[in-house]
């Protein structure tokens, strides 16, 4: 088992000039253990003040520090001349025993004072870069950046405004440095094609929003009667148990687009949703997913894949892609 060193790093010699939107107390965390907290916002100055886990030879665990990643990817949307604004960053905890999504080193506690940045590791961290260059009324252009126990993902594509659901509609916008279950392409990926492939998006970025929001219009102008909703609602529980279940039989090793908790969540909202209003669409359904599909309100490691499992499912059901 490798060991893990812990250690301060200098900052990086060239700083991306970025926006932040988070406005929190940038001298210590809340604490971690108490009921309630799972999720805590923070500046890209904060996360650069905590922490660092070191391999035995001194070099970041995951290939690169979460801090350099995200500047990594801000300075390569400077280059491009894209105006850009770290939307959404947060760290989380997690029920691991052996390596917990926030470890506080007690004898940097005694030196900074209880709950200090600096006696923080953090483990699982999210963040969202915004790129405001192709904003329209409804969407904005997201980077969405994942860094956990697992290793890293990245993903690309609009975002709607008004409440910063990233949406995932081309499976290929997708990068990860490790395999899972339904990640498909772009699993098991080392740190510089992640960023070259990042480049890439960038390079195009303009012609991949623009199909992204053509599939957009697509999805609104898909009807979905009452009883096809009751047969999708059907079909991913189906899904979801068999992911699931233990019995071998029906057993199927895949990523879910929504777990059960998500399921019910969904379920209210599109029943609500047939109440209130004349009709409900395909993009109805996947915006009911997306606002689940956030560091606040679920396992940052699933984020991405079960949003890329949820287009894919109605690319399935609705033929759209």
């Amino acid at each position: 088992m490798t060991n893990v060193l812990f250690g301060r790093t200098p900052a990086m010699a060239t700083m991306p000039t970025v926006t932040e939107t988070t406005v929190v107390d940038n001298t210590k965390f809340f604490d971690w253990n108490e009921k309630g907290y799972g999720t805590q916002p923070l500046t890209l100055e904060m996360l650069e003040r905590t922490q660092h886990e070191n391999d035995v030879q001194g070099r970041p665990l995951k290939g690169i520090y979460h801090f350099q990643l995200i500047n990594d990817i801000l300075s390569m949307c400077n280059e491009f001349g894209y105006q850009t604004e770290v939307y959404d960053l947060f760290a989380a905890q997690n029920r691991d025993k052996n390596m917990p999504g926030v470890t506080v080193i007690r004898q940097v506690e005694e030196k900074y004072g209880d709950n200090a940045v600096e006696a923080h590791i953090l483990r699982r961290v999210f963040a969202n870069i915004r790129i405001t260059d192709f904003d329209n009324s409804e969407t904005t252009t997201g980077l969405a950046i994942a860094y956990h126990q697992k290793g890293i993902q990245v993903g690309f594509g609009p975002q709607v405004i008004i409440c910063h659901n990233q949406c995932m509609l081309s499976p290929e916008l997708y990068i990860a440095s490790y395999g899972d279950k339904g990640t498909g392409r772009g699993g098991g990926s080392d740190i510089e094609t992640i960023l070259r492939t990042v480049r890439a998006w960038l390079m195009d970025a303009r012609n991949l929003i623009e199909t992204d929001r053509a599939k957009i219009e697509r999805l609104k102008n898909i009807v979905v009667t009452a009883d096809q909703m009751l047969m999708i609602i059907g079909q991913l529980t189906a899904m979801r148990v068999k992911a699931d279940t233990a019995r071998k039989t029906i057993h199927e090793n895949m990523t879910y687009p929504l777990n059960q908790s998500q399921i019910t969540v969904f379920t209210e909202d599109m029943l609500e949703a047939y109440k209130l209003h004349d009709r409900v669409t395909a993009w109805d359904i996947y915006n009911s997913a997306t606002e689940m599909y956030k560091a606040q309100r679920m396992d940052i490691p699933q984020l991405l894949p079960q949003n890329r499992a949820m287009v894919a499912f109605l690319n399935d059901w609705f033929n759209v892609a």
